[in-house]
């Protein structure tokens, strides 16, 4: 007697995505309208187009209704403005014009054989419901990450009643006539006070030591320790101070903090037992206005204090670090072009060249320019610059990368010998120059011994000992860099090295997962779209393979796998075989 055959459903694919819902307006249309209604198809099919033109993916359609997928929330929430805008113009005349209502959210989605599904999904559906029509809803947390990539202004919604969503979400909404204007160049912002000078221009962080009543005060004083070294990587664009013990006691006097050290930022917390629980709760305040810009409480077993504080530590200095980063950021770009410092211009240089596109590339050297010919402290300025040169080899933008390593090189030799991660860089040059992947590891480790908190030389041991092919040490880098705090815009690049190494190790489906994860961050960085397309190659994928490959044209339309093996770093052996996947892909040679 035989069997049946059984067949096997492999489960589905958890990744990161950006989800775009879209649904009309029908509240002015009536069931028998059948003008209006070929005006609906007509207008839906519109809506597919400028989709698939924006590189998103269309996976749900019911029907006035549609669902799409982009590897980006900035990618998804700038075709949606685009979308609305060119809607509100062929509408502006209608007697009954027809809008949309829209939603983005980014969240880990299910994707099956035949079925995508996802927590994420199903947000961003209820938050279409609740969107003004011709405009766009969404999380208040993902427009706040969004606003530096796409400064558009949206009006408070409140918590809104969302049907069979358990949990309470903060949503903005944003208008269609903040659809328009954007599309029209139009830029309304609002933000904080302007630029008060300083002797150290970088953001000035006061750590008052957390509080702890009896045996608490050695946990809270270690506790407070452990913040400290945590943000030690991070001294290119945080000064971090520690304000002395007698600030501790509440109420604390913000103002004076702000004239006893000069920080615009302070940090403090306490900690708490009861029974066999502790809990440290910490907050950092803006000192000028006393704003709260972040709190959290952390909480563990009273027996477990080091594992509480190391963790708690590493936690507060990755939310902590980008969020001061994306205070200054606009901050600096509210204030006048002659009043920027050099550091000023160096940090919104560097967010642009973290995140290249074309322009703001363009941009962001001659901001450099500016930085160089303005009075000092120039040490932001040149990590900037190097960044710069590392970046236009990487994105395929340079005419003479030899010229460009050596250049680098040069201003990286007068970069700040204190600062950590300006060391890594330095460090670093001996793969970019001179291809010497053994010592610049070994003088990354050195890097790393004295400043254990510094995630910018993990990372670049990392990819130095990708190019090395020592993929089980690499990933290890990587790993370790991912706990520790980031520059918001340095988030790619840092998960395109994870992907790299990935990729050197033979684990192709998480070199894809990584390299889809920094796309999410920025979707334009040419060695991610070079690691997913080779990924989605070797593993039969080849139609995803082939978007990547696209992607990459559109980053650098001159690329031939030819001239990039010429270049490339890796190992005769992964060069050989990435090329080959390459060609797989579709991309000329």
């Amino acid at each position: 007697m035989h069997s049946k055959p059984t067949s096997t459903i492999a489960p589905p694919e958890r990744r990161l995505a950006a989800i775009l819902a879209a649904d009309i307006d029908s509240a002015l249309l009536t069931p028998d309208d059948d003008a209006a209604h070929r005006r609906v198809s007509r207008e839906i099919g519109r809506l597919r187009t400028a989709i698939r033109n924006a590189s998103g993916t269309i996976f749900a359609f019911a029907g006035d209704a549609m669902m799409a997928e982009f590897a980006s929330a900035t990618e998804a929430l700038q075709c949606a403005l685009l979308i609305q805008a060119a809607s509100a113009r062929r509408m502006a005349a209608a007697a009954q014009p027809i809008r949309f209502r829209m939603a983005v959210n980014t969240g880990e989605i299910l994707a099956g054989s035949r079925h995508i599904g996802g927590a994420a999904i199903s947000l961003a559906a209820r938050l279409e419901r609740v969107a003004p029509p011709g405009g766009i809803a969404l999380p208040a947390t993902l427009h706040d990450q969004l606003r530096h990539a796409v400064a558009v202004p949206a009006l408070p919604m409140g918590r809104p009643e969302l049907h069979h969503q358990a949990e309470p979400v903060v949503v903005v909404a944003i208008t269609a006539d903040a659809c328009q204007a954007w599309s029209n160049g139009t830029r309304t912002t609002s933000g904080p006070a302007p630029l008060r000078s300083a002797a150290d221009p970088r953001a000035g962080l006061a750590i008052v030591p957390f509080g702890g009543r009896g045996d608490l005060e050695p946990f809270a004083s270690a506790a407070t320790d452990a913040v400290i070294r945590a943000l030690g990587g991070m001294a290119t664009w945080i000064a971090v101070s520690r304000t002395q013990p007698g600030a501790a006691h509440l109420p604390i006097d913000a103002h004076r903090v702000l004239q006893a050290c000069g920080a615009r930022y302070i940090l403090r917390g306490s900690a708490e037992a009861e029974a066999n629980m502790l809990r440290l709760t910490v907050e950092l305040n803006e000192a000028e206005t006393g704003r709260v810009l972040w709190s959290d409480r952390f909480d563990h077993l009273r027996e477990h204090q080091a594992e509480l504080r190391e963790d708690a530590a590493a936690r507060i200095a990755r939310a902590a670090a980008p969020l001061l980063l994306q205070r200054e950021l606009d901050r600096t770009a509210l204030a006048p072009s002659a009043a920027s410092t050099a550091h000023d211009l160096a940090l919104r240089a560097f967010a642009a060249i973290m995140q290249p596109e074309r322009p703001g590339f363009a941009g962001a050297a001659e901001m450099l320019r500016h930085a160089e010919q303005r009075a000092g402290p120039h040490g932001s300025t040149r990590f900037a610059r190097v960044w710069w040169h590392v970046m236009a080899i990487s994105q395929g933008w340079s005419a003479d990368p030899a010229a460009e390593a050596h250049a680098a090189a040069e201003v990286a030799g007068r970069m700040d010998r204190n600062d950590p991660a300006a060391m890594a860089l330095l460090a670093f040059m001996h793969s970019v120059l001179h291809r010497d992947h053994v010592l610049a590891s070994a003088m990354l480790d050195r890097v790393i011994d004295s400043a254990p908190s510094c995630g910018l030389a993990e990372s670049l041991n990392g990819l130095a000992l990708s190019w090395l092919g020592d993929a089980r040490t690499a990933i290890f880098h990587t790993e370790q860099a991912d706990t520790m705090p980031a520059l918001g815009a340095e988030r790619a690049w840092r998960y395109q090295v994870a992907a790299g190494a990935h990729y050197i190790a033979g684990r192709y489906s998480d070199a894809a997962r990584w390299s889809r994860i920094s796309a999410m961050h920025h979707p334009g960085l040419a060695a991610n779209a070079r690691i997913l397309a080779a990924s989605l190659a070797v593993l039969g994928r080849l139609e995803e393979a082939q978007q990547a490959a696209r992607q990459l044209l559109a980053i650098d339309p001159n690329f031939r796998i030819d001239s990039w093996r010429r270049r490339a770093m890796l190992p005769e052996e992964n060069r050989e075989t990435l090329a080959q996947r390459l060609r797989l892909a579709g991309l000329p040679t």
